[in-house]
């Protein structure tokens, strides 16, 4: 559907920021409720908006230093919650288990090993999978978020900007309009990188391949045609930014990749308030994993977002609801995962999600990555080294920088860490693994988005 208050993609424009008289002007005719109390009905429109790569100590809603004006005042208008963990450092992983609900693992039957790594299990999700032979990360037995939003009578619009969530992997399953942004074989205008092509030894071969760099503003105009399109106002729209991600690829500094992300955000958020949808419009906005700045820990490893082990700025992420939910009151200091997502916004919509094991307890998270296990009950964090069987320990309520390891100062929680993982990796472990390595095009992907040194 064309609607002629839509801009065009050369008149798109981003909100000025104009201090915090100007928070509720700017929202308020975009956002239901956010000024009022009391229940509110369920959102005609739910917007997911994910920023790859965000840590949340950048943004000035949660004290960073970072000019985010935009996004502070989304926080400003809405909920801002303080203990959001990504299930995995990975955006295959996160993404996956935040559009199924399922906690992702790459587990195995053999502690010191994890399964092949390919396209096939870097969703975490392998085992859930109804035939050991299919190659889908995001299996087709599993219902998807936009296929809930699909089911209850939603538009479903996808847009998305991350080599690793292109098809096939799975991640459009319930998306009626599905865009890939920066895909390999677009014609693109914008910057380019160039990475090396190679074999299956892991051998360079050939002329590098010159890859797109995707800009928020391509994810904006993708999302302005796709609106277009769109046959009706009731609709669920996820939309993936990719700038802080590239920062490096940029030569950018981080805080300078997040202030330009905010920028296209308060973009889109121009966009929407400009068709004209006056109220019951949710926005929800998150990252699917953090990043590592020099951080100094008590033990070594983990470069960038490579985990290995996961290290708190990896694992900390953004959440921001907005209008505010009185469903989520009381919970903005909760630990919420990227797995309860689908649950929280399925609430939100007033969805009904599928019943399954949730696995984790309220208060746990557990990161099966290839050189550690990573996992956290209340306050208490350890990392075990699969190699050594090493455990570390960490109090995040005293120590949140990770810094001090007092494994041996707590046996008993070390006991129960050991007990409790190793129950989890039996229940997350693949009956059937998947038995290759990874191709030269998926070894391009890894090295591209940068999980492969």
């Amino acid at each position: 559907m064309s609607d002629p208050r839509f801009q065009s993609a050369a008149q798109i424009r981003v909100i000025p920021w104009r201090g915090r008289r100007g928070l509720c002007v700017a929202l308020l005719l975009l956002l239901a409720g956010g000024c009022g109390s009391g229940p509110s009905p369920a959102p005609e429109r739910v917007v997911l908006i994910v920023i790859d790569t965000l840590r949340r100590d950048h943004l000035g809603a949660y004290g960073g230093s970072a000019d985010t004006p935009h996004l502070d005042a989304l926080a400003e208008r809405g909920q801002v919650f303080t203990n959001a963990q990504a299930s995995f450092h990975q955006t295959s992983m996160s993404m996956g288990a935040l559009f199924t609900g399922r906690v992702p693992s790459i587990e195995s039957r053999d502690v010191k090993r994890t399964l092949s790594w390919n396209d096939s299990t870097w969703c975490g999700l392998a085992r859930l999978a109804e035939d050991a032979g299919e190659s889908m990360c995001v299996p087709h037995s599993l219902t998807t978020l936009a296929e809930l939003f699909a089911e209850s009578g939603y538009w479903t619009i996808g847009v998305a900007s991350n080599d690793f969530l292109y098809r096939p992997a799975g991640f459009d399953a319930g998306f009626a309009d599905w865009t890939e942004v920066g895909r390999v074989d677009e014609e693109v205008e914008s910057a380019m990188i160039a990475v090396p092509e190679e074999d299956e030894n892991g051998r360079v071969v050939g002329r590098p391949r010159r890859i797109p760099l995707v800009s928020g503003n391509r994810v904006n105009a993708a999302v302005r045609a796709a609106l277009e399109r769109r046959p009706s106002d009731r609709f669920f729209l996820y939309v993936h930014y990719m700038d802080v991600h590239d920062y490096s690829f940029r030569r950018m500094r981080y805080a300078k990749a997040v202030e330009r992300v905010d920028s296209f955000v308060g973009g889109l958020l121009a966009e929407l308030e400009g068709l004209g949808f006056e109220g019951r419009t949710s926005v929800i906005l998150t990252s699917d994993h953090g990043e590592r700045l020099g951080d100094v820990h008590a033990l070594e490893g983990g470069g960038l977002h490579n985990g290995n082990p996961s290290f708190q700025e990896v694992l900390d992420v953004p959440l921001i609801i907005v209008p505010p939910a009185g469903i989520f009151a009381g919970r903005e200091e909760a630990l919420v995962r990227s797995h309860d997502l689908m649950a929280w916004i399925s609430e939100l919509a007033g969805l009904a999600p599928p019943d399954f094991d949730p696995v984790l307890q309220p208060d746990e998270l557990f990161v099966g990555e290839q050189g550690y296990r990573t996992y956290r009950a209340g306050r208490f964090k350890s990392v075990m080294d699969r190699r050594s069987g090493r455990f570390y320990l960490f109090d995040l309520d005293r120590d949140p920088g990770e810094t001090l390891d007092i494994a041996d100062r707590h046996p008993d929680v070390i006991r129960r860490h050991l007990v409790r993982t190793s129950d989890l990796a039996r229940e997350l472990s693949s009956v059937n693994e998947p038995q290759r390595g990874l191709s030269p095009e998926e070894r391009r992907r890894l090295r591209l988005l940068g999980y492969l040194e």
